[in-house]
């Protein structure tokens, strides 16, 4: 008995910090309206910067924020910090805060693609062809072209 002791004792005077990120699910009624930002993206580029991660987005839709078509957001290194882990090319909705100048997000700010659209009821589907306009315009052009030749016609004629 002792020996179990003695080494449980030495086990924790030897142990590190555990650390663990924990989250809570994302509810965008509830969290949107606090974030300083929010967008759909896809990762063009993963630096990392001492302790950070630093991602490059290509911006398909802002939700919340003044955000361009490119933006810079820094996380945690890992996930155990509540860091993004993302890869190149995946595509990802995020809440963000603004500290300083720098736009920032974690693990517990990801949300699916699918969930904006579904809070925002925005459709997702392929808009219907204008038929009118692609006949109008095929007729324009027809118009144009017919103009075009006889005009060469009178020229050439001319010489």
């Amino acid at each position: 008995m002792r020996v179990v002791v003695a080494i449980a004792a030495v086990s924790l005077a030897f142990a590190a910090d555990a650390f663990a990120c924990s989250c809570l699910r994302v509810d965008l009624i509830r969290d949107l309206p606090r974030a300083d930002g929010a967008f759909i993206g896809t990762v063009l580029e993963r630096k990392v910067e001492r302790q950070n991660t630093v991602y490059l987005f290509r911006v398909e839709q802002v939700y919340k924020g003044d955000i361009e078509n490119r933006i810079e957001v820094a996380s945690a290194g890992n996930s155990a910090a509540c860091g993004l882990e993302l890869a190149v090319d995946q595509r990802i909705g995020l809440l963000l805060t603004r500290v300083g100048g720098q736009w920032r997000s974690s693990l517990c700010s990801q949300v699916d693609p699918s969930a904006f659209l579904a809070l925002t009821n925005v459709d997702d589907s392929t808009p219907p062809i204008n038929w009118g306009g692609i006949v109008v315009g095929v007729l324009v052009l027809g118009a144009g072209i017919f103009f075009l030749i006889r005009k060469l016609r009178s020229y050439r004629a001319l010489r």
